[in-house]
């Protein structure tokens, strides 16, 4: 009986960080795919300079502060067929790149230089 409640256990603490990082019900985002620890989010093209929105959309998708997170927000303007890997069209709007590392214990969020957006460095 021991096992079986520890198996249980287990299978709980292995599926809860999938579901936590799946978009909610209402979010306009898009999770397109994964590669590893990084993950690609296309976003709507009238959230694509708002800094609060990234924040959030952050907020959602990297919610243990303690682990890595590796995020590449793009557009999709054209309108193409989603699908991973993503399609040229996407992948020529870049909006922003956000990491953050548990082992070296540091943030980044950069704009793409396509928004001229950057208050210090682009990419």
């Amino acid at each position: 009986m021991r096992l079986n409640r520890m198996c249980c256990l287990l299978a709980a603490i292995v599926t809860l960080p999938a579901a936590a990082v799946e978009a909610p019900p209402a979010a306009d985002w898009h999770l397109a795919g994964r590669l590893g620890l990084l993950q690609f989010i296309v976003v709507p093209e009238a959230s694509a300079r708002d800094r609060a929105y990234y924040d959030r959309v952050i907020d959602t998708v990297c919610s243990d502060d303690t682990a890595s997170c590796f995020l590449r927000f793009f557009t999709n303007a054209s309108g193409v067929a989603m699908s991973f890997p993503l399609p040229d069209a996407v992948l020529a709007e870049p909006t922003v790149m956000f990491q953050r590392s548990a082992k070296h214990r540091t943030e980044q969020f950069q704009w793409s230089c396509r928004l001229g957006l950057a208050e210090s460095a682009c990419f």
